[in-house]
């Protein structure tokens, strides 16, 4: 919100206030929850790929593009 209102004319460096609200019934954090809890050695790259998808989600470049994939794979392979 913070970049959207300093965008605008007059914004006179408009500051907004921040921080972080999480969904705890939300299936990502749900599952997110389960792999730390089980110990799951996806968890690492689960929480990578949400971090990535953040920083995609604002704009801004993903670091190692080829981890990210792997990762992206890695959470979404099965291991049967």
């Amino acid at each position: 919100m913070e970049k959207a209102l300093s965008k605008m004319p007059d914004s006179k460096g408009v500051k907004a206030e921040k921080f972080l609200e999480i969904n705890t019934s939300h299936a990502v954090f749900i599952a997110l929850e389960n792999a730390h809890k089980n110990k799951d050695e996806k968890f690492a790259a689960m929480a990578r790929v949400l971090y990535n998808q953040a920083l995609l989600i604002e704009g801004l470049a993903v670091e190692d593009p080829v981890a990210f994939s792997n990762d992206v794979w890695g959470v979404l392979k099965s291991d049967k």
